[in-house]
């Protein structure tokens, strides 16, 4: 886990509206269901609702945390820590072989589900013994339904059942019906509807925030100093308001200053005003910093702004866009700066683009992403086909390239090896605006897999994803082992790149 986005994670979400809007629910013991997502303070949420009900169980008593990776499962459960120990229980984190004592010894798993469920079925945790089972992120749990579905099954009706959403849908809903009978759910503006959880769903009340994350905090900062570089050379003179946390203000003056841009204490008059949540004075240009802590906040920053900006942890996008849209308000893509090496190709994928949408029916490739364009909004599946489309592009490319382009194959005198290609490319989704090195891509292969460093080979970094070639021989686990981890913040997509195969 990146040390920087845990503090800076704690840091934005010291009192989480969640856990204030359901403290009489959390009181009661009631089923909850959310539509919300990391930053919102899921976590300590979840330990309050767990140390509540350890209170009340036996001495055996259980609560079961089921997460989508092991990543989040160590993000939630450090979270969780201090609030649980004070009331004198331990968290441990449930890994794919992790030994029998750590469920024996800790009334709080947290870990993903096949583990868990293991647990209960050799039977070294009685289902009985549940008392709170919470379903963090149902929508990226998906994968293991077969396994979330077991536990719901195995724990006693009694138990508490909490469950969470970055992006409602039919699904979330049947759950509730059949899992979490008359759940308190929250927020309610985002339960009016369904489909609700779409950015720019509902009314919207003026124009679109323009959002970039970066996955630490020194790439957030550099990001809004190249912004406010922008505005002024745009718009000399004009007045920006930067709302952040209040502990982040000496910290984003001083990156500034290194940066160029001087910034005076508060009360002075200057065309860049620095403060915290809702003690900035509006302005032309508004910038968040960071994620607020409130839809009121945000909606109070932005309020009467000619151009609105966020620059958001990578980990908090998704509960961005969730409170851009309770605060009546849309999302669009942040533009990043171009790489004129890059202008020739990008200009002609652009007017590729174009004479598609021109000349061919779009009517059938709408039904056919409608669902996740509800799930995601229209210009993040369009984000995500442009990815692709290029990578294979790329991938057909270098295909066709001279041998001497090619990467030389290694030598090895197993017979095996003479009949298969040296080399396939693996696409893994993250890049250079996650601020991923050569160096975070060996590491995930060799912690993650079998692979060793002598079988990984040219590694290509694009501005959204990246192009290994990895030993064949390897390139099935190494798929296997990266789709779905973290890397640099981001949960990955793997899989073998269009062309993989390159002798």
């Amino acid at each position: 886990m990146n040390q920087d986005q845990s503090e800076d994670s704690v840091e934005t979400v010291a009192a989480p509206e969640a856990l204030e809007a359901l403290a009489a629910a959390v009181e009661r013991g009631r089923h909850l269901a959310l539509v919300a997502a990391e930053g919102a303070g899921l976590a300590q949420l979840y330990a309050a609702a767990a140390t509540r009900d350890l209170e009340s169980a036996a001495a055996d008593g259980r609560v079961f945390v089921l997460t989508a990776s092991v990543d989040r499962a160590r993000r939630c459960a450090a979270r969780m820590y201090e609030a649980v120990r004070e009331a004198g229980h331990n968290v441990v984190i449930v890994a794919p072989g992790s030994t029998p004592d750590a469920a024996h010894q800790a009334p709080v798993l947290v870990g993903p589900p096949a583990p868990l469920l293991e647990a209960v079925r050799k039977g070294d945790i009685p289902a009985s013994a549940i008392c709170t089972l919470v379903l963090d992120d149902v929508r990226a749990l998906e994968p293991a339904r077969a396994a979330v579905e077991a536990i719901l099954q195995a724990s006693d009706e009694g138990a508490r059942r909490i469950a969470t959403t970055h992006a409602r849908d039919a699904a979330f809903d049947e759950l509730i019906v059949r899992r979490l009978p008359r759940a308190r759910r929250w927020p309610n503006e985002l339960f009016g509807e369904p489909g609700a959880t779409a950015p720019g769903a509902g009314r919207v009340s003026g124009g679109p925030i323009a959002v970039a994350s970066r996955a630490t905090r020194a790439g957030r900062l550099a990001r809004l100093a190249e912004l406010l570089h922008d505005i002024a050379r745009a718009d000399a003179g004009t007045a920006v308001s930067v709302e952040t946390a209040p502990a982040a203000i000496d910290e984003v003056r001083a990156a500034l200053s290194v940066a160029g841009i001087d910034v005076p204490a508060a009360g002075v008059d200057h065309p860049v005003r620095i403060g915290a949540w809702g003690q900035v004075e509006p302005a032309p240009d508004a910038v968040v910093l960071g994620l607020p802590p409130t839809p009121a906040l945000l909606a109070r920053a932005v309020e009467g702004a000619d151009r609105c900006y966020a620059i958001v942890d990578t980990l908090h996008e998704r509960q961005l866009e969730l409170t851009v849209a309770r605060a009546g308000r849309s999302v669009t893509p942040f533009a990043e700066r171009a790489d004129p090496d890059l202008m020739d190709e990008v200009a002609a994928f652009r007017a590729r683009v174009s004479e598609a949408i021109e000349q061919q029916d779009l009517a059938s490739g709408a039904l056919l992403l409608a669902p996740l364009i509800e799930a995601h909004g229209a210009p993040r599946v369009a984000g995500a086909l442009a990815g692709l489309l290029r990578a294979t592009d790329r991938a057909d490319t270098s295909a066709e390239a001279p041998a001497a382009d090619r990467p030389a194959p290694r030598s090895d005198a197993s017979a095996e090896r003479a009949t298969r290609p040296t080399w396939t490319r693996v696409f893994v989704g993250v890049g250079k605006r996650d601020d991923a090195g050569p160096g975070d891509l060996v590491g995930a292969i060799t912690g993650e897999t079998g692979a060793a460093g002598g079988q990984i080979g040219r590694i290509d970094i694009h501005q959204n994803f990246t192009l290994v070639d990895v030993d064949s021989l390897v390139a099935d686990e190494v798929v296997r082992g990266l789709d779905g981890r973290m890397i640099k913040g981001r949960q990955v997509v793997a899989r073998l790149d269009r062309g993989a195969a390159r002798g």
